[in-house]
């Protein structure tokens, strides 16, 4: 049987499983129930009381609740419905995600910038399901909890505003939170985020071994943080495997990328045991930001998203009253979005096109995902690259806008990240996204997304154990 595991709404897909995890709302009313994955969609539960925005809002927030609790001690869940099939492999499904948005102080978050929570469930035939939950011990975590009982968030984050903390003069900006992505490769289990070191952890017990230095720049980083602390180069937290080749494709970026009309990007190409097989350095004349990208066999695909510096933003972060991510813009001069080939093969390399010229596909959009890439050669020298990715328009997106965040009022609140009145373009998707206030870990069959059938078994986390939405997760055979 084809299985996946399914663990909150915004997951990623690695090796033989689709983790998507489902998040569940507060018990004061019964809603509708649509899990939306890449594949279909999964109805269930009925509705006694009619979704209002109030109940939106405070079932949005539910998905952003702070868990203090760790589970360091694996605490067996219970299957609800259905069963797990006898031959389902053994191994454990990592998800990554924050864990803390709120501290004692009266200061609220971006999720973004929420500490790094790593859940885990474990799968033993003879033993169940296991699941464990530990904070990854950061430098930044360590400064704003240390081991007493109390938060005092310091500092501010790319996408924050401080409200019971230090905002004026404070350039604590890059603050790795190692929330976004987790990875299991060359038996290490390590956690990303999108513009520092990975943080590695112990793969049974969870406990965080420390910051591990894959490109090593350590000393470098060290020497050049400048004055927001941003390492030279930013490691993004989306990675890529060539199971092909049994290769890690990971991509740096420049910290004055951000900065200047020209983007530096850096490819680096990993064995089964971290050893460096290739490295591949590309400049862009052109000022973007990436968060996903893709590969092929002979090509890394960038899906360029155009920005440009945002004048009174930037006055306005520089006083730590606006976040600093409003420092940028989105640049909507052109109604096209640059695909840049860069060339990864030997063969693509000498081939002599000016990987420089993108391929500008007809929409303004701005890319967040990648699902897939290939190629099919043509021949007589043609080659087609098809690309699955999720994308949204620029008339809606906003840096500071991004999950709601609303720094004025201290809240998360959906509405807030819609358009303008009149062109309200984005679906009021948290209506049907909760039913109550509990984590379930779903097993579906993989070739029945979509279908009432797909289910295979549910597994309950214990409801005070509840932990907010997940980012990215990964599934390592055992």
């Amino acid at each position: 049987m084809a299985v996946c595991t399914m663990a909150t709404m915004h997951a990623a897909v690695h090796h033989h499983h689709h983790p998507l995890l489902h998040v569940p709302p507060p018990p004061r009313h019964r809603a509708r129930v649509v899990v939306r994955g890449a594949a279909g969609t999964t109805a269930a539960t009925v509705t006694s009381e009619p979704d209002t925005f109030s109940n939106a809002f405070w079932d949005y927030n539910l998905l952003f609740r702070s868990q203090r609790a760790e589970t360091s001690d694996p605490v067996q869940l219970r299957v609800v419905e259905g069963a797990i099939p006898a031959d389902f492999p053994a191994g454990t499904y990592y998800l990554a995600g924050p864990g803390m948005f709120s501290d004692d102080h009266g200061s609220i978050v971006h999720p973004l910038d929420g500490h790094g929570y790593l859940r885990s469930f474990r799968f033993h035939p003879d033993h169940g399901v296991h699941y464990s939950a530990r904070y990854v011990e950061t430098a930044a975590k360590s400064e704003e909890k240390g081991d007493g009982a109390s938060w005092r968030f310091t500092h501010r984050g790319p996408f924050s505003v401080l409200q019971g903390g230090h905002r004026v003069g404070n350039v604590k900006v890059m603050k790795n939170v190692a929330n976004t992505s987790v990875l299991w490769w060359g038996g290490r289990l390590l956690c990303l985020w999108e513009g520092g070191m990975p943080y590695e952890l112990d793969p049974n017990t969870l406990e965080t071994i420390g910051p591990f230095d894959l490109l090593g720049l350590a000393d470098e980083a060290a020497a050049a943080q400048g004055v927001f602390s941003m390492p030279p180069k930013r490691l993004l937290a989306h990675y890529k495997v060539d199971p092909k080749r049994n290769r890690l494709l990971m991509v740096a970026c420049n910290a004055e990328d951000m900065l200047l009309p020209r983007a530096n990007f850096t490819f680096y190409e990993f064995d089964a045991g971290f050893g460096l097989v290739q490295k591949r350095e590309f400049v862009l004349p052109a000022h973007l930001m990436i968060h996903d990208w893709a590969f092929t066999d002979s090509h890394y695909v960038v899906l360029g998203n155009r920005i440009k510096l945002d004048i009174p933003g930037s006055a306005l972060a520089m006083t730590g009253t606006y976040p600093m991510i409003g420092a940028l813009q989105l640049d909507p001069s052109k109604e096209t979005t640059p695909i840049y080939l860069l060339p990864r093969s030997t063969e693509a390399l000498a081939s002599g096109r000016d990987w420089t010229v993108p391929v500008e596909a007809p929409a303004q959009m701005w890319s967040m995902h990648v699902g897939n890439a290939f190629e099919e050669d043509l021949g007589r020298g043609g080659l087609d690259i098809r690309l699955h990715m999720s994308a949204c328009s620029y008339e809606w997106f906003q840096f500071h806008r991004m999950f709601g965040y609303n720094w004025k009022n201290k809240k998360l609140d959906p509405t807030f990240m819609n358009a303008p009145r009149g062109k309200e373009l984005l679906p009021r998707l948290v209506q049907y996204a909760v039913s109550e206030d509990r984590c379930n870990l779903v097993v579906l069959d993989a070739r029945k997304i979509g279908k009432k059938s797909a289910l295979v078994a549910k597994l309950q986390v214990p409801k005070h154990l509840t932990f907010p939405m997940g980012f990215h997760g990964f599934w390592a055979d055992e």
